[in-house]
C-alpha cells in the first residue's frame, strides 16, 4: 500500500510543506506588498518604509531579500531579470496565483491578537516619583518631539494618498487613519504631561515629583469611559 503525505513522519515530509506552516508574519507582509504590483527588492523596501513600517513591520533590507527568495522557492512569487544600460541589471518580483491563495488563507485565518504596548519610556513615567522633575521633563519633551515628527510624516503620506485617489489604497488608508489617531493622541498626552510636570509639586519645595499614591487610581475596578462622539 502506498503511503500518503499524511502518513509520513513530520521530518520525512518535504521541507516546503513544513515551512509553509512556520512562516513568520513578516513573510506574509512582504507577500502582501507584492500584491500591489511587480517591483524590485529596492522598490519594495521603499514602499515598506512608507507604509507598514509605521506600525511595527520594518524588516531589515537583508531580511526583505531573504524573504523574497523564500517566496520564490515556495512558488508564491516569480522573479525575472531586467537588463539596464546605465546601471546593474535588476530583478523584479511578482506575486503568483499560488501566492495569492496563500495570502488569502493567511488573511482569513481566525484570531485577532490584542495590541501590546511595550514602552520603556512609559515604564519610566510609571516610576517617575523616583526621578528629578527636570530629568523626566527632558524625557517627556523628547517623546513629544518624536510623536510630532512621526505625525508630520503620516500627514504627508495622507496627502499623497488622497491625491492619488486609488481604489486599492482604501484599506491602507484606513490603517493610516489609525496611525494618525494614535500619534495625535500621543502628542496631546505629552502636552498634558508637560503641563503637569512643569507645575511645582504641591506642599514641597524639592525638585522631586509629587509623592506616589498608596493605591493607584482605578485599582478597585476598571472604569468605563464615555464613548467619544464621531467627528462629522
Amino acid at each position: 500500500m502506498d503511503e500518503t503525505m499524511d502518513d509520513l513522519p513530520a521530518l520525512s515530509r518535504p521541507k516546503k510543506l513544513r515551512s509553509e506552516r512556520e512562516l513568520p508574519t513578516t513573510t506574509y507582509a512582504v507577500l502582501g506588498m507584492l500584491a500591489f504590483g511587480e517591483m524590485s527588492g529596492y522598490d519594495l523596501c521603499k514602499l515598506i518604509e512608507r507604509s507598514i513600517a509605521h506600525f511595527g513591520f520594518k524588516p531589515a533590507k537583508s531580511q526583505v531579500y531573504t524573504t523574497l527568495h523564500r517566496l520564490v522557492g515556495l512558488g508564491w512569487a516569480s522573479e525575472r531579470e531586467v537588463a539596464q544600460h546605465d546601471r546593474p541589471d535588476k530583478r523584479l518580483y511578482r506575486i503568483t496565483p499560488e501566492g495569492e491563495q496563500a495570502l488569502r488563507g493567511w488573511l482569513e485565518s481566525p484570531g485577532v491578537e490584542p495590541e501590546i504596548v511595550r514602552s520603556p519610556f512609559l515604564l519610566k513615567v510609571f516610576f517617575g516619583d523616583r526621578l528629578p522633575r527636570e530629568t523626566l521633563l527632558a524625557q517627556v519633551k523628547e517623546a513629544h518631539r518624536l510623536a510630532v515628527e512621526e505625525l508630520e510624516v503620516l500627514e504627508e503620506i495622507e496627502r499623497e494618498v488622497c491625491e492619488l485617489d486609488r481604489a486599492e489604497l482604501r484599506f491602507p488608508y484606513l490603517v493610516l487613519r489609525y496611525g494618525l489617531a494614535h500619534n495625535r493622541a500621543s502628542v496631546a498626552w505629552t502636552i498634558d504631561m508637560l503641563r503637569e510636570l512643569e507645575q511645582p509639586p504641591p506642599g514641597s519645595d524639592q525638585d522631586d515629583l509629587r509623592e506616589a499614591p498608596r493605591v493607584l487610581p482605578g485599582a478597585d475596578g476598571p472604569s468605563r469611559p464615555k464613548r467619544p462622539r464621531a467627528k462629522r
